[in-house]
């Protein structure tokens, strides 16, 4: 499979700018491109499908 670099700007503290790219790289490295997609949209738009989700899997 081929490798692509992007840069992209994330808001907030260096720390946390780092922690949430490694996080995305994890997901995109576990999950497919239409899974990814999917769940960006309910993220967007379902703010309540996130809570519950965030509660089910014991984070916050």
């Amino acid at each position: 499979m081929e490798k692509h670099k992007f840069s992209i700007s994330i808001s907030g503290s260096k720390k946390e700018a780092t922690q949430k790219v490694n996080g995305l790289a994890v997901l995109a490295a576990h999950l497919s491109a239409e899974t990814i997609t999917a769940l960006a949209e309910v993220v967007k738009s379902d703010p309540a499908k996130v809570e519950f989700a965030k509660h089910y899997l014991g984070i916050k």
